[in-house]
């Protein structure tokens, strides 16, 4: 995961974070200040931002992959254990995105109502 430049744009906006495990969870203060943000161009880069994040994606993909492969070589028990690597990788990936779907909708929802005034 990147960096992104929105704050460069509006040092106003808050930082969701940038772990590779997603971001934070937005607060109360988060979205007031996601409300009271007037640059299209700085919400338009945060809404990039939130909408990148995918989390550990690549531990399902490598999880589910080496499952079958040490399967299919008779290797059950490491198998096992790589189902077990992309089932957790997988956890991991809906929170990520459940957060990040957060941040979204409150920027979309100012996004809208700028658009409103517009």
């Amino acid at each position: 995961m990147g960096t992104s430049r929105y704050r460069e744009v509006d040092a106003s906006l808050p930082w969701m974070g940038g772990a590779a495990w997603g971001p934070r969870r937005p607060t109360v203060d988060d979205a007031l200040a996601v409300g009271r943000a007037e640059d299209p161009v700085a919400l338009g880069l945060m809404l990039g931002y939130a909408r990148s994040y995918a989390g550990v994606l690549g531990g399902v993909v490598i999880g589910a992959t080496a499952a079958a492969a040490l399967a299919l070589a008779g290797q059950g028990t490491r198998a096992a254990a790589a189902t077990v690597v992309a089932g957790l990788s997988a956890l991991s990936v809906v929170e990520t995105r459940r957060r990040a779907r957060a941040w979204t909708a409150i920027i979309e929802a100012r996004l809208a109502v700028m658009g409103e005034r517009a």
